[in-house]
C-alpha cells in the first residue's frame, strides 16, 4: 500500500485502509510508523485519539500503545488493576499490529 507523505504532518497522525482493514500512520520526529488503527478493547478508531510523542491514546476509554512498537503501554483506564490482569490473561488486552514502513520518494510504502 502507498500513501502520500503528505498527508502525514510532523507529530500527526492518518488512518488508512488496508482492503477493509484500518491502519494508524503516525509521524514521529519525522520518522513513520504503521500500527493497526483499532484498539483492541473495544474496536475504537485510534486516529480519533491523541498522539503525544511517540503514544497513541485511544479516544474511548484511554489505552495507549507505542506506535513505534505497537507495545500497549496503558490499558483501559477505569478498569481495576486485577480486571486489567484478567484482560491480559485472557487475550483481551493485546498489542497492536506493527506494519514496516519504507519511504519511496514521496510515498511511503507499507508492508
Amino acid at each position: 500500500m502507498k500513501v502520500n507523505i503528505s498527508a502525514v504532518g510532523q507529530g500527526g497522525m492518518v488512518e488508512v485502509l488496508d482492503g477493509s482493514t484500518p491502519v494508524l500512520i503516525a509521524n514521529v520526529g519525522g520518522n513513520f510508523y504503521a500500527v493497526g488503527g483499532v484498539c483492541p478493547h473495544m474496536r475504537c478508531r485510534l486516529a480519533k485519539g491523541t498522539l503525544s510523542g511517540g503514544t497513541v491514546t485511544c479516544p474511548c476509554h484511554g489505552a495507549s500503545f507505542d506506535v513505534k512498537t505497537g507495545k500497549i503501554l496503558s490499558w483501559v483506564t477505569s478498569m481495576s488493576k486485577d480486571l486489567v490482569k484478567v484482560s491480559q490473561l485472557f487475550g483481551w488486552a493485546k498489542d497492536l499490529k506493527t506494519y514496516k514502513v519504507q519511504v519511496e520518494g514521496d510515498f511511503l510504502e507499507l508492508s
